[in-house]
């Protein structure tokens, strides 16, 4: 329908039937044709659509041709949420996208919906969700409850908030159920739009190919169907998708049914029809329409099947996915008491995918780099981040049984049990990472990823949680409206949400914390929730065994972690027994208290012996056992780093605890070595702690062979780093590091014999192997760039038969181009170069960036605007790996200034915050960092423009704080050690 003049339809009854008739005359024929084609088509050749509602006749004035924005007016579309109204039951769905693009060189999809729904409540409205579509017809049909058909007065547009808005000209009855019928057309999506419905095309042997697929998170289903887009509105779904014949289509169900229709030019198209889906939210509908192939295994009645381009699963790259996936489905079932109730799942690669991975039922979606593994460059972080991806992914899956039958059930992270709104999203993300830690040991028991992934990931919170820009788990539902959505798909709500769900399933034990969840499960099914169903079940579960005794109730407990922001510091005077707890900053505040109310869980112990757990309810208290009577004591706090939170001590425990180390580290768990230092250094950065303490934490490190300690000190070294750089203090450091380290190099040099080929079979040996080469490198081990030139020259010489171990080509690629010249970069690029597609060596695009030459950098970067060079999703990667390299950083920054148009242009803008990110990171002095915040003022919108520059401000304080503090103390604390203690 065109466009509508201000009196539109509200005028008297006379001047509308004069309306209709004059309008009638023209629209008829197209109209009614339309809507009789669409309604046709829709029960047409499937068996399993449900029952056509009783046929009323429909008045003209029931059908639209078009959908208009109207001038705004007070309403309840005025609001961001769906009224409680009406509630969907079912939706018949047919999408039909088509893969030439019309003459605007747009790629459109054609589309008709019958939404089944019930009145809750008298209307007279009725809202829809829908983002650039247009509607091209609409009927209102009644199935049961009444017999007068409401006619439809009005459809337009609202101004402020994403609905289609139909206005009756009577109330919908209470309890009756309606079925809105729809056909409507839309854009498909390319390039960076990977939202919706989008088309991507690739490469394929040499051919051109496309892929149409879907994602719906978080508010997406409205731009491919008009829909009720909100997780609690819930309903079941049959699908029907019309393509070419050559094409297979995916959806969330399996498919019953493919059959031949003809379009108006005579040319035949499949279409293929899916079973009915369980209820289910909107946001985990799913469509891909491809020329991939498969591979497929059963795990029980279950059939797997891992789809991808047809050279990747030629190749084999799909066969770690596929063998992993059964066990860790297998392990998820055993775990929370549950069931998968699906008989199919899908894993399907696409060449590119705005996220690494979605969760739509039964119809899982990946970027290709999380889910193929390719066996030519295998290392253990390519299979652990596919292993702990997949693992994620299936934990939104899963369904609980019984002993008597099996029942599609609660799908605790988000498909079956959901939450209520997006306030409580990480109810979802937060439980899906947490199974991220229970599961890949159990299908690579070797790579320890449970032990590393859950430390890495507390480690990263920690350092964004200190941030005064940080938010609570959960907020207030009104305070996350529709454009303050995608934000909430942060750090907190992953990593936060996993540690404090590691720290209750700690303090709760393994069998309260699982007897509430299957409980939970089990009440919830197809419902909706908020944290506080959670918290009752686990009480119930507490209440139930008299073992566990609880400070409070759960709910108290765990509201204290989720409703606030931040984590707590706590301190312990091991002269007194006191315990205190304040809220940690990454710049301790002037002159403020920032007292603590947490309910936090203490497990400690005391020279080498575990004590009972003990817990602090308030801002203080005294634990008379924890005082140190002697000399010899030390206390350590937070065993195996269960709780979220940092601990300090006062300054004789700290002396113990660092005398401890340098006589017996292995007296202290492995994770606690690491966190010591982590705790540590950060509470220096923060002003709680004295640099010499952190400082000597490290000096017992020459006797330490455990990988998770070094990873955890280089990755603090490395940020410290930055804070002295391009000062004389940086040398020092290194040297200072080189000593202590050194020895660590020769360990697992010795264990290999020197054959860095040996390890191919160890992947925990590889990680090991790989991390200290980096390191030995980095720092200028010459045994260690000999080691790299060697290997990179034989490489050279011939790259077929002399292939460096895929764990270090990182390593020997980026040493090698780094103490070489233009024929090595060369070399590395003609390499970089032949790979085929999104084959592209990753390897070597990050070696590339080694160069110490500033005139090969720059060339680099000038070859990452083409792309036929380099991809354009590689683009903000390249950027970053240049900022690493010290040479490359002033080179990146005046880069990104200069071309910055190009990258908003070309790639939208979106993967490039990120560079400015890793710009802010290395940059220490405060010039640069302020040349930084001008340069986003006048790049980034309003809201990204507070967030970042926030940060920055932060940064920059505590950086200035640093160096005017810790400077000379630095110098004088390693000049020290490097001359008189041996080092």
């Amino acid at each position: 329908m065109g466009p509508k003049c201000k009196s539109g339809f509200y005028v008297s009854k006379t001047a509308a039937v004069l309306v209709t008739v004059l309008f009638a005359a023209l629209l008829i024929s197209f109209t009614v044709l339309a809507a009789l084609y669409a309604i046709s088509r829709m029960g047409h050749g499937n068996a399993t659509m449900h029952e056509e509602p009783t046929q009323v006749p429909i008045p003209f004035s029931s059908t639209f041709a078009a959908t208009t924005q109207k001038p705004s007016r007070p309403g309840i579309w005025d609001h961001y949420r769906l009224p409680q109204t009406l509630v969907p039951i079912h939706y018949q769905l047919e999408l039909w996208p088509r893969l030439d693009p019309d003459y605007d060189g747009t790629y459109r999809f054609t589309g008709a919906a019958n939404i089944t729904f019930q009145c809750k409540g008298e209307t007279d409205i009725i809202l829809l969700h829908i983002s650039h579509l247009n509607v091209t017809v609409i009927q209102l049909e009644i199935v049961s409850g009444g017999t007068e058909v409401p006619l439809v007065l009005d459809v337009w547009k609202a101004e402020v908030n994403p609905y289609m808005v139909l206005e009756l000209n009577t109330t919908l009855k209470k309890d009756s159920v309606y079925v809105l019928r729809c056909v409507f057309t839309g854009a498909i999506g390319e390039k960076r739009h990977m939202y919706g419905l989008f088309i991507i095309h690739y490469t394929d042997g040499g051919q051109n190919m496309s892929v149409v697929a879907s994602q719906m998170e978080p508010t997406y289903a409205r731009s491919v169907f008009p829909c009720f887009d909100e997780p609690a509105m819930k309903a079941t779904f049959d699908v029907r998708i019309v393509h070419l014949y050559n094409y297979v289509a995916l959806s969330n169900m399996p498919a019953v049914d493919v059959t031949i229709r003809e379009d108006e030019n005579g040319h035949k198209w499949n279409v293929t029809t899916f079973s009915t889906t369980p209820k289910m939210s909107t946001y985990i509908t799913a469509f891909v329409v491809c020329e991939f192939d498969y591979v497929s295994k059963f795990e029980g009645s279950n059939e797997i099947r891992v789809w991808a381009r047809k050279s990747s699963i030629q190749n084999g790259e799909a066969d770690y996915a596929l063998n992993v996936t059964g066990p860790i489905l297998t392990h998820l079932e055993h775990f929370f008491n549950v069931s998968y109730p699906l008989s199919k799942t899908d894993l399907v690669a696409l060449p590119d995918f705005i996220a690494s991975a979605m969760e739509n039922w039964g119809l899982m979606i990946y970027r290709e780099d999380y889910l193929l593994h390719n066996q030519m460059k295998d290392s253990l972080d390519q299979r652990a981040v596919i292993c702990t991806v997949i693992a994620h992914e299936l934990g939104h899956q899963a369904g609980y049984s019984n002993t008597f039958q099996l029942t599609i059930s609660s799908f605790w992270f988000g498909n079956l049990v959901t939450m209520n709104w997006w306030n409580n999203l990480w109810l979802n993300e937060g439980l899906a990472t947490f199974v991220e830690y229970l599961v890949p040991h159990y299908v690579e028991p070797q790579m320890k990823l449970n032990e590393l992934h859950a430390f890495a990931d507390m480690q990263e919170m920690f350092a964004a949680d200190s941030f005064l820009m940080s938010q609570p788990l959960t907020v207030k539902e009104e305070e996350i409206q529709s454009h303050q959505i995608l934000p909430m798909f942060n750090l907190v709500t992953y990593n936060k949400g996993a540690s404090i769900v590691r720290m209750a399933a700690g303090f709760l034990t393994k069998k309260v914390f699982q007897k509430g969840l299957s409980s939970y499960l089990q009440n919830f099914s197809y419902m909706t929730v908020e944290q506080d169903n959670l918290w009752n079940h686990w009480q119930k579960s507490v209440d139930s065994q008299n073992e566990l005794q609880l400070p409070a109730p759960v709910k108290d407990i765990m509201d204290s972690w989720t409703l606030q922001m931040g984590y707590p510091l706590i301190t312990l005077n091991t002269s007194s027994g006191t315990i205190t707890q304040e809220k940690c900053f990454l710049t301790k505040p002037d002159n403020q208290t920032s007292h603590g109310n947490w309910f936090v869980p203490i497990n400690w112990i005391k020279n080498g012996s575990v004590q009972p757990m003990k817990w602090l309810e308030g801002n203080n208290s005294l634990f008379p056992e924890m005082q140190a009577t002697s000399d010899q004591d030390w206390i350590l706090l937070n065993v195996n780093v269960s709780g979220y939170y940092r601990v300090n001590y006062d300054h004789s425990n700290w002396e113990r605890v660092l005398n401890q180390l340098m006589k017996d580290p292995n007296a202290i768990p492995v994770k606690n070595r690491a966190q010591i230092i982590d705790d540590a250094f950060k509470l220096v950065l923060s002003g709680y702690l004295d640099v010499e303490t952190a400082l000597s934490t490290t000096k017992y490190l020459s006797k330490e062979t455990e990988f998770m300690v070094w990873r955890t000190t280089l990755d603090i070294i490395d940020l410290h780093l930055n804070f002295l750089s391009n000062t004389h203090l940086y040398g020092l450091f290194k040297q200072y590091l080189l000593r202590i380290f050194s020895p660590l190099y020769k360990y697992y040099m010795d264990l290999i014999g020197g054959d860095v080929y040996k390890v191919k079979a160890d992947a925990f040996m590889q990680v090991s192997v790989h991390r200290s080469v980096k390191t030995a490198c980095w720092l200028g081990l010459k045994e260690c760039l000999q080691l790299a030139a060697s290997l990179y020259a034989r490489w050279m010489s011939n790259s077929t038969e002399n292939k460096i171990p895929s764990y270090l080509r990182y390593d020997i690629y980026c040493y090698g181009i780094a103490s070489g010249g233009v024929k090595e970069w060369e070399f590395a690029w003609e390499m970089f170069q032949s790979q085929n597609g999104t084959e592209q060596d990753q390897y070597l695009l990050f070696a590339l960036s080694c160069s110490r030459e500033p005139w090969l950098l720059n060339r680099y970067l000038q070859y990452s605007l083409d792309s036929s060079l380099v991809q354009r999703r590689y683009t903000g990667s390249l950027l970053s790996y240049v900022i690493e390299n010290d040479i490359g950083q002033s080179l990146a920054w005046d880069f990104i200034q200069e071309n910055w148009k190009h990258f908003q242009t070309e790639h939208g803008g979106h993967q490039f915050t990120s560079v400015l990110g890793d710009l802010a990171e290395r940059f220490s002095s405060e010039f640069q960092l302020d040349q930084l915040v001008k340069f986003i003022n006048s790049t980034m919108d309003e809201h990204k423009q507070h967030e970042a520059i926030e940060h920055i401000e932060e940064m920059k304080k505590s950086r200035i704080s640093f160096k005017t503090k810790y400077y000379s103390r630095i110098y004088n604390w390693l000049k020290e050690n490097l001359h008189n203690t041996g080092y």
